[in-house]
């Protein structure tokens, strides 16, 4: 396989959450509302500090730990989506937020000087990046004593979610061009996210590694509920590679996709309705004193 230009695979990511930007705050933001307060539970923001939120999305975590920091302090948002940080705009607009700002924003490249953030947060990003270089350069932009809080999902797969790739793999073509070839790309190297970091092991040493101490590992499983099957699989339509998949196929092909994964998943409902579990790692750690 070609190897592909990291900065071509960036750009088409970035591309596919423009387009599914709207979907992303309809249906993602409501099930990871509970993961991103539980998340902030994990660190006591003060008021005045200033906080990145690494790959913000439409700006959940920001708009969360806002009040939390104050008007005396500042929340800056970044994400690679110009569509998302609009609907984070947006929202911090209605909730009178003018401590939080959303900038586009690389975080293997951060614009930021050294040592400016007393805090940095970032939820399911991570495995996105070339983890190793983007985490010495949130150590870099947070002061000595900072505070790095992230959470990813775990290498645990998520069984409900491999139902619908399963079925999507009977119908789905060995060749990919234009975007749907970039996203699987990507997809090969939020796998080498999954083998190398997303354990206890592996995230404590790459932690250390770019200059962190006082690490805690929280391995959890938080439940997760959609309305109904029809609702899980909207929800999984949300992620840029399983849409782009997804649309690659002919009409006959989708139907079939989708008829085969809402007859297997079925054994997830329940009375209150479609009930799985997420996989995740949290971490809690320190940028190491000079």
């Amino acid at each position: 396989m070609e190897k592909m230009d990291p900065r071509e695979i960036k750009a088409a990511l970035a591309q596919a959450y423009d387009a599914a930007a709207e979907d992303y705050e309809r249906l993602s933001v409501p099930v990871m509302r509970g993961l991103a307060k539980r998340l902030l539970q994990y660190i006591d923001l003060r008021p005045g500090w200033r906080v990145l939120d690494a790959g913000t999305g439409t700006g959940l975590l920001a708009l969360a730990g806002a009040p939390r920091v104050g008007k005396t302090g500042k929340m800056i948002g970044i994400d690679p989506s110009e569509k998302m940080l609009a609907i984070a705009r947006r929202k911090a607009a209605q909730y009178g937020f003018t401590q939080c700002e959303f900038e586009r924003g690389d975080l293997e490249g951060l614009r930021f000087p050294d040592a400016h953030f007393q805090a940095a947060l970032s939820q399911f990003v991570l495995h996105h990046t070339d983890f190793p270089i983007a985490l010495r350069e949130l150590a870099r932009v947070l002061e000595p004593g900072g505070w790095l809080v992230l959470q990813d999902w775990s290498g645990q797969r998520i069984e409900p979610i491999d139902v619908f790739y399963k079925a999507l793999a009977s119908e789905r073509g060995e060749r990919a061009e234009g975007a749907l070839a970039f996203l699987r790309a990507q997809s090969d190297l939020n796998g080498q996210f999954y083998r190398a970091y997303a354990y206890a092991e592996g995230m404590r040493g790459a932690l250390a590694a770019a200059g962190f101490d006082a690490i805690e590992l929280h391995e959890e499983q938080p439940p997760a509920r959609a309305k109904d099957v029809d609702a899980f699989l909207d929800l999984v339509l949300v992620a840029p590679l399983a849409r782009a998949e997804l649309e690659a196929l002919p009409k006959g092909g989708r139907e079939s996709v989708q008829a085969r994964a809402r007859e297997a998943l079925m054994r997830w409902m329940t009375p209150r309705g479609f009930e799985w579990n997420y996989y995740t790692i949290a971490v809690v750690a320190r940028k190491r004193a000079a």
